[in-house]
Order: C-alpha cells, then sequence, then structure tokens
C-alpha cells in the first residue's frame, strides 16, 4: 500500500535527513530542497528560489533553527536552487559558514557578492567531513553544467543527484511507485536537457560505482533502491540531445515525441521499399499525435516534363511539358514558408489548405522539385511545429528522391521494353514480340481448346510506292496501315509488324471464316480511301492475305507457315484478295 504523506510538514526520508521542499501548485517541474540535520553543521541541498523559501524555511524551524546550517549545497548555479541564498544568508549571517560547490559553479557564484567563504570540491578531495557526517561527491561533469557533480551520503546510502534523475511530472509524488511510468516521465527530460549519450553515460557510470539506496533528485521524485537499476539501464541506453536537434524549447513532451517520430522514420529510410504512396501514408498516420497532416505532395520534372507524387494517388500524375522553375522561383522569393492556396502547379485542390512548402534539393543541392506538406486551413502552425517540420523536410526529401530515381528507372525500363517489343515506325508488335510472347498463344489454345486464327498480310506493289514516291511515302503508308488495323481489331488481338510490308495478326477465339469477315471490313476502308500527296497525286493501296486456324499439333510456326502459303496464292490470284 502507497504511504499517504502530509507535504505540508517535513518529511524525514532517513534518520536526521528530510525533504523540506515546496510543492508548486500546477508545476510539472518542482524543486526539492533537502536537509542533513548534523547540530551546528547541519547541511541544506539546494536550498531553493524565491518561489519555494518561504515554505522551506517554516519546515526548517519545525526541525531546528536556521542558525545550525552551516554547508549550503550548490550543486550548480541555477536560480531555482540559489535564489534562497540571499535570504537564508539575511538570517544567519555569513560567519563561519560555507557554499560548497565546484570552482567552475563558485566562479559565478562570486558575482552575487554574498559575502560568504566558497568550500571547493575538488580541493577537499571530492568530499566534506562535518562532525560525524562525511560526504562524498561524484563528478558528472556536462550533465548540467560544466562542473556538474552529485552528494553522496555513504552512511544512508542516499545520492542527492541534482538535475540527474529529474523528470516533468503530470502531478506532484515524493516517491516514485512505478519503475517505468518514473522513466517515462524522465525521458523527456533527460533527452531534452541531457547534451549527449557520452556525457550521460560517463556521469552514469561514477555513480554506478557507489552502493545507492535512495537517489534524491532536486525535480521530480524520490528513487528508491528496487527502482534504481531499470532507470540508470534505461537512461544508458537513451537517446539524448534533443535541444541540439531544435533550436526552440516549444513543448518539450511534442519534441520528445517528434524525436522518436523521426529517429523511427530514418531507420526505416534503410529499408524503404513499400513505395512512396505507402510510406507518406505511414508518415501521414504516425505523426498524427504531433499534428494532423492531411497530405503530402512532390511535383518535379522527370525529362523536361512535370510529374505529382502525392498521398492519395498510388500512381504518380504526369502533366505533360512544363517548367517547375518558376514553381520554385515564387517559393524562394516568398518570406513565409507558410501560406492559403487551393492550387498547385494546375492541380486543384478543391479546398482550401494551410500549406507548408519547401524545396527538396539531392546531396549536390540541386534543387529536385517542390515538396507541400497539407494542413487543415484552420491549423495554426506554432514555433515548435516548424521546428519539426524542418525535420520533416529531409526524410521526405530522401524518401521522394529515391522513389523520383526508382520511378525514373522503371519509365527508362519500360520504355527500353517498348523499344524492344515495339516497332519504331508503326508502334506494333515486332518479331522480338512473335518470338516472346505469341508461342504462348498457341499453348493456350491448344490447352483451353479454342479457335485460334492467324493471319499473313501483305501489301501489294509496296516496292513500286517506294520507287515511284520515295521511302517517306511508303513509311506514310505502312503508318496508315498500321493504324487502320489498331483501329478495327480487338484489344485481345496481336498485330505485328512481321517485316518490311510484311504484318503478322492472331485472333485468338477466332475462326478463319470469321477473320475473313474482318479482313474484309478492312479492304472495304481501302477501297473507299486514298492517300493525297499534294494537290495532284493521289495514293490507293491493297492488300493480300492469308489466314490458318489452328489445328490438333499445329504449332506457332507452322500456322504462319500456313497463312504465308495462303498470302501468297492470293497474291498470285491477283492481289487485294484474302485466302482461306
Amino acid at each position: 500500500m502507497i504511504e499517504k504523506l502530509d507535504y505540508t510538514l517535513p518529511i524525514e526520508l532517513a534518520p536526521k535527513v528530510w525533504w523540506v521542499g515546496y510543492v508548486i501548485p500546477d508545476d510539472p517541474f518542482q524543486c526539492h530542497v533537502y536537509l542533513i540535520e548534523n547540530g551546528k553543521d547541519s547541511i541544506i541541498i539546494d536550498p531553493g528560489s524565491k518561489i519555494t523559501w518561504k515554505v522551506t524555511r517554516k519546515k526548517i524551524l519545525k526541525i531546528m533553527p536556521l542558525e545550525n546550517i552551516k554547508y549550503i549545497i550548490c550543486h550548480h548555479q541555477d536560480p531555482d536552487i540559489t535564489a534562497a541564498v540571499e535570504d537564508l544568508l539575511s538570517e544567519i549571517g555569513t560567519q563561519n559558514r560555507f557554499v560548497v560547490t565546484h570552482w567552475r559553479t563558485a566562479v559565478l557564484l562570486k558575482h552575487y557578492n554574498w559575502g560568504i567563504d566558497f568550500y571547493k570540491i575538488e580541493k577537499h578531495n571530492w568530499k566534506l567531513k562535518a562532525k560525524d557526517i562525511e560526504l562524498e561527491f561524484i563528478f558528472t561533469p556536462y550533465m548540467h553544467f560544466a562542473g556538474a557533480f552529485c552528494t553522496y551520503y555513504k552512511k544512508d546510502k542516499i545520492l542527492f543527484s541534482s538535475d540527474i534523475f529529474g523528470a516533468f511530472t503530470d502531478s506532484f509524488k515524493l516517491f516514485a511507485e512505478d519503475k517505468e511510468e518514473y522513466f517515462k516521465q524522465i525521458k523527456p527530460f533527460f533527452m531534452h536537457y541531457m547534451p549527449s549519450k557520452e556525457v550521460v553515460n560517463y556521469g552514469l557510470s561514477n555513480i554506478e560505482k557507489k552502493d545507492i539506496d535512495l537517489i534524491a533528485p532536486q525535480h521530480g521524485s524520490i528513487i528508491k533502491k528496487e527502482l534504481i537499476p531499470y532507470i540508470i539501464k534505461g537512461l544508458k541506453e537513451l537517446d539524448v540531445g534533443l535541444y541540439t536537434e531544435f533550436y526552440c524549447y516549444g513543448d518539450a513532451k511534442k519534441l520528445l515525441k517528434a524525436f522518436d517520430i523521426i529517429s523511427k522514420l530514418y531507420e526505416e529510410l534503410l529499408f524503404f521499399q513499400n513505395g512512396l504512396y505507402d510510406e507518406l501514408n505511414k508518415i501521414i498516420k504516425d505523426s498524427k499525435e504531433l499534428f494532423e497532416i492531411k497530405k503530402i505532395i512532390f511535383i518535379t520534372n522527370i525529362d523536361n516534363e512535370m510529374a505529382v507524387f502525392n498521398s492519395f494517388l498510388k500512381t504518380p500524375i504526369e502533366l505533360g511539358k512544363k517548367d517547375i522553375k518558376p514553381f520554385i522561383d515564387t517559393l524562394l522569393k516568398q518570406k513565409s514558408k507558410i501560406y492559403l492556396s487551393d492550387k498547385i502547379g494546375d492541380i486543384d485542390l478543391k479546398k482550401n489548405f494551410l500549406i507548408y512548402s519547401f524545396i527538396v534539393y539531392d546531396k549536390n543541392k540541386n534543387k529536385e522539385g517542390i515538396g507541400y506538406i497539407l494542413f487543415d486551413k484552420d491549423f495554426k502552425l506554432k514555433d515548435v511545429d516548424l521546428e519539426i517540420l524542418k525535420k520533416f523536410e529531409k526524410i521526405l526529401s530522401i524518401l521522394f528522391i529515391k522513389e523520383k530515381n526508382y520511378y525514373k528507372i522503371e519509365k527508362y525500363k519500360e520504355s527500353l521494353e517498348k523499344r524492344a517489343i515495339h516497332d519504331e515506325l508503326t508502334g506494333l508488335y515486332n518479331r522480338y514480340f512473335l518470338d516472346s510472347i505469341v508461342d504462348k498463344e498457341v499453348e493456350k489454345a491448344k490447352r483451353y481448346g479454342y479457335p485460334l486464327s492467324v493471319i499473313m498480310i501483305d501489301l501489294d506493289d509496296f516496292k513500286k510506292v517506294n520507287d515511284n514516291f520515295g521511302h517517306d511515302v511508303g513509311d506514310l503508308v505502312l503508318k496508315d496501315f498500321s493504324s487502320i488495323l489498331k483501329n478495327n481489331l480487338r484489344k485481345s488481338d496481336i498485330v505485328i509488324r512481321y517485316g518490311g510490308e510484311e504484318f503478322l495478326v492472331l485472333m485468338p477465339f477466332t475462326t478463319k471464316e470469321s477473320a475473313k469477315k474482318v479482313l474484309e471490313k478492312i479492304q472495304k476502308i481501302l477501297h473507299n480511301k486514298s492517300i493525297v500527296l499534294d494537290s495532284t497525286t493521289i495514293l490507293s493501296y491493297t492488300f493480300s492475305a492469308g489466314i490458318s486456324q489452328y489445328k490438333k499439333d499445329d504449332s506457332l510456326d507452322s500456322l504462319i507457315k500456313r497463312a504465308d502459303m495462303l498470302m501468297y496464292k492470293a497474291k498470285r490470284d491477283g492481289k487485294d484478295m484474302i485466302t482461306l
């Protein structure tokens, strides 16, 4: 059962060791004061501030006269522990009294001009002997400031730890009750306050050399023996230095959450493989505890064409030949990074958003595009939010550049594939596609027993077209005929430029009679059209075709050979004919 304590009274932590602090209302950062009762050599540890001294004074007087205080330990120079010294000395005087501290602190405290002598711990072998009491001092440099130290009372195994083990607490508890809960309260204070992991671990390693039953910090709650190993282990593993990551103070808990999210995102960058769409939506989800992002959008140029990557469509939008430079120049000229808009480029967002915009740079400082983080139009970005978003910029930029490069590679691969299997002049499939893909269509017709027709087409007298009008006109005829084929055949039909003026068509689920009807329709189209070359020259052309249909044990080669033979028969029989 948790003991109920009366915080209006001094509380004895060990024989003649007292907590004499003041519970400041609605303050998450309580400042504790401790007293070691030792006759006329009594010791006050971190006497407190102008806010706390009035209550602390009354509590001390319940124990002993103020005049019994001989030693005033100041672990550091901040006003939350030193402001009360002047009030104390105004009552008890300075004669035969000492401020116990490190020389680096004494250099600053002398400017208060208290008229009191300093007991500099480094000059006394890091110890203080007062009657039968001996205190040891543990050097913990830079855990608060250059000369930071703690005080260890070996007799009762108490560590007076100053800022170390301090915490932000939602409600006051003199004693920490749950190790995990208290560590959560320590975490934001340490991560924001302590400068580096090396500094923290050096100080903690010095502390661990002592046999400690109780840690009495200046802030937070007092830590009992059973909680100490867990908390020290957690602090040694903690990533600190949050203050160096963010320039504003702001909300320490929010900065801590941001630090956790950002650290996690950097780790995930190493294994980025889900695609930008999924990653952006994961960032939006993870950051909900910080602020509610509506959308994330990037505008960039790829091969001189503007493209938009975003968190709401899996496939990038390509906007055609546009220059992104004016958008970037406009952004650079803006005094503020925040503005309202209902358009980004040519994309109509339909509603107004609060937009945080930034330029995406690659590692060589080249401008790769613009990033937009969209919030609800009524959302107010605070200084702390802007600090966090500055950190998000880099992560989002890395993700985007990776995706952009991946997208460019995929586009290039698609282009290569298209060129590899497509005829450059007509846009139809080429012989490579026939060899690598089409053979499977024959296998499927064989397996499932559906009709498959193969058509071989040759343009009649095409050599004369080239000889009389030139190869440019010949190319024009080939493209014209290819267009007619594409427009009059089904999507499931496969049309191949077989070579020169020859075309091969595979028609699944089609008998040769049905295939012939399709070709007859194309024949009529050609009979009723002509190509006008100039005001005096009109060119018409025809084709001859042979159609074969799949029979048992046919191969693609045998089907093509039969269709080819039938096509030549059509030519011999007078051209402009279709033979089955």
